[in-house]
This record gives C-alpha cells, sequence and structure tokens, in this order.
C-alpha cells in the first residue's frame, strides 16, 4: 500500500475545516447550543481533523517538526477526546473551537501551503 503524500492529509483537514465553518455560519453561540445537529456535525468535522493528524503524523513524522506552528498534538488529542467520550467536550468546548481555533487552523494551512508551492 502506498503511504499518501502529505498534500492528501492537508486536503482532508482543509475541508473538513471548511464545513465545520460553514456548518456555523451565521451563528452565535446561543444559536449553536441551542442546535444539536449542528453540534454533531461540527462534532463530526473535527474528528476528521484529528484522525488526518494522526494519520499525517505517522507517515510522516518529520511533518510536525517542520511546521511547529500548528499545534498538531492538540489537534490529534480533540480528535481521540471526541471519540472516547463526547460529553467530555461540552457544547462551550466545541464553539470555542470552530469559532476561534478552526479559522487559526485554516490560515495555518493555507500558509504552509503556500510555503510548500514556493519549493519548500
Amino acid at each position: 500500500m502506498t503511504t499518501q503524500s502529505p498534500v492528501y492529509y492537508l486536503d482532508r483537514m482543509q475541508k473538513a475545516a471548511d464545513e465545520a465553518r460553514l456548518f456555523v455560519r451565521g451563528m452565535d453561540g446561543a444559536a449553536f447550543a441551542g442546535n444539536k445537529l449542528v453540534q454533531s456535525a461540527v462534532a463530526y468535522s473535527l474528528c476528521v481533523i484529528g484522525t488526518a493528524a494522526v494519520e499525517l503524523l505517522e507517515k510522516h513524522p518529520e511533518f510536525a517538526p517542520e511546521h511547529p506552528e500548528v499545534r498538531w498534538n492538540e489537534l490529534r488529542d480533540m480528535g481521540k477526546r471526541l471519540l472516547s467520550d463526547e460529553a467530555s467536550m461540552g457544547v462551550e468546548d466545541l464553539w470555542t473551537v470552530v469559532a476561534h481555533a478552526v479559522p487559526e487552523l485554516l490560515s495555518q494551512l493555507e500558509a504552509i501551503r503556500h510555503w510548500r508551492a514556493e519549493g519548500e
């Protein structure tokens, strides 16, 4: 079986992050707190991000030290936390992640892509 390139995992992370932001477009924290369907969709997207981060780091261990601006351990742990005990991440935590950490991650992924496009 061939190993996927880092770009494959970055694409998965970016797609899931974009979807999470789309799910909450036009919402504030109160609207999010009252919508279990959107909470579940966001949680799923965060699990995808975490899983892609884990796979990227397992298959390309050199990648994290090359990009220390990304909080790789937090991404990995977030996915595990959501999968092991969804109740351990409250609605407020989910909102904070999707409202603040996900946009930051999208900026970081864009910077990595730009860096890679210029020839590393």
